[in-house]
C-alpha cells in the first residue's frame, strides 16, 4: 500500500451525507409542528401585530416606540393636540414588553423598509435599563434584526454580562422555531396532549408553580447591570437620527417612585442623569422628564409599571405641561 494512502484523510461519501437527510427533514418537521411554524406564543405574535400596524402607514408623521409603558397612557390624539397635527398623523409602533434592544431591532427593520418620520417618541422606566436577561428579549431581536445587521447586534451584545449567552440564544433561535419560545411550546403542547386546563389555560405539567410577588422590580444601577441597555439606547437614538427629524426620549415613572428607600432614590437620580447626558450629546434628541413631579402614588398603578385610570390622567397632564414648555423653548419640532 502506498504510504500516502495511509495518511490521506478519509472524505465523507455522498451516500453518508444523504443518509443524514431524512433525519434532518424529520427534525425540521417536528420543530415546525411544535412551534406551529413559528406562530406559537404570544411573544411572537405581539411583534407581528405591531408590524401590521406600522408597516402599511408610511405616510405617518409621528411614531410611538417602546413597550406598553410608553403607549398605554399616550394616545395618538394627545400627541396630535400637543404638536398641532392633523388626525391620523401618529402611528402606534409599540410592542408589549419591548425594551431597548427590541426597539433597536425594530428601528433597524424600519430603516430597511424605508420608513421615515418627523418625530418619534420613545419611553423607558428604571426597571427597563437593568439587563435582566430573558430569552424573549433575544426572540424579539432575532425576529426583527435584518440579516445584514446581525454583526452590529452581536457587537452590542458584547456589552452584556454574558455575551455568549445572547449570541448562542440568537443563533439557536435562527435554527429552531421551538427553541425560540420554549415556554409557549410547552404550554401549547400541554393543550394539545391534555386539553384545556382550568379557565381555558394550559395544564401546569410543564413548569413548577411560581408564587407571584407584589413587590415592583427595580434596578440596582451598577455599571455592569446597565451596560447592555445603555449601549442599546445610544445605538437606537443614533439610528433614529437618520430616520426621524426629532426624537423625544421620555423618562417614565414606575411604582418604585413611591418607595422610601435611599438606594432606589439614588438609582432614579442616576437614571435621570444618564438619560439627560445621552440626550444632551445628540442635538436631535430632547429629554421629557416624567419622573420629577411624576406619578408617585402606588394607588395610581395597576401593577409595578402600568398606570391605572387615575395615574394615566396625571401623567397625561404632566406630559402636556412638559411638552408645552419644551416647545416654547424651541425644543423642536
Amino acid at each position: 500500500m502506498h504510504a500516502d494512502a495511509l495518511t490521506e484523510p478519509r472524505r465523507p461519501s455522498l451516500r453518508r451525507l444523504l443518509s443524514c437527510l431524512p433525519v434532518l427533514v424529520a427534525l425540521w418537521m417536528v420543530d415546525g409542528w411544535l412551534s406551529r411554524d413559528g406562530y406559537a406564543g404570544w411573544e411572537r405574535n405581539s411583534v407581528r401585530n405591531s408590524e401590521r400596524r406600522w408597516d402599511p402607514r408610511k405616510s405617518a408623521k409621528v411614531a410611538i416606540l417602546g413597550s406598553s409603558t410608553s403607549k398605554d397612557w399616550l394616545p395618538g390624539q394627545l400627541i396630535e393636540k400637543v404638536l398641532k397635527l392633523p388626525r391620523r398623523s401618529v402611528v402606534d409602533a409599540h410592542i408589549n414588553g419591548c425594551h431597548q434592544g427590541c426597539t433597536y431591532a425594530e428601528v433597524r427593520r424600519m430603516i430597511q423598509r424605508g420608513h421615515r418620520y418627523d418625530t418619534v417618541f420613545f419611553g423607558t422606566n428604571l426597571f427597563q435599563l437593568c439587563e435582566f436577561a430573558h430569552s424573549k428579549r433575544v426572540l424579539q431581536q432575532q425576529m426583527m434584526t435584518p440579516t445584514t445587521d446581525v454583526a452590529r447586534l452581536f457587537g452590542l451584545y458584547l456589552s452584556a454580562e454574558q455575551p455568549l449567552q445572547y449570541i448562542g440564544r440568537f443563533l439557536g433561535m435562527r435554527v429552531s422555531g421551538a427553541y425560540g419560545d420554549t415556554a409557549a411550546v410547552r404550554a401549547d403542547l400541554g393543550r394539545r396532549v391534555l386539553g384545556e386546563g382550568k379557565r381555558g389555560q394550559a395544564h401546569r405539567w410543564h413548569r413548577p408553580r411560581v408564587e407571584r410577588s407584589d413587590e415592583p422590580l427595580t434596578c440596582a444601577y451598577d455599571d455592569d447591570s446597565v451596560a447592555l441597555k445603555r449601549a442599546f439606547t445610544e445605538a437606537l437614538l443614533d439610528d433614529l437620527g437618520g430616520m426621524a427629524d426629532h426624537v423625544y426620549l421620555m423618562v417614565l415613572p414606575d411604582r418604585t417612585l413611591a418607595l422610601d428607600d435611599p438606594a432606589i432614590r439614588a438609582s432614579w437620580a442616576k437614571h435621570l442623569a444618564m438619560h439627560r447626558a445621552i440626550a444632551d450629546a445628540r442635538p436631535h434628541v430632547t429629554l421629557v422628564d416624567l419622573v420629577t413631579d411624576g406619578v408617585d402614588d402606588p394607588r395610581k398603578y395597576r401593577d409595578g409599571f402600568h398606570l391605572n385610570a387615575r395615574g394615566i390622567r396625571d401623567q397625561q397632564a404632566l406630559f402636556e405641561k412638559r411638552m408645552k414648555a419644551i416647545l416654547a423653548a424651541g425644543g423642536e419640532p
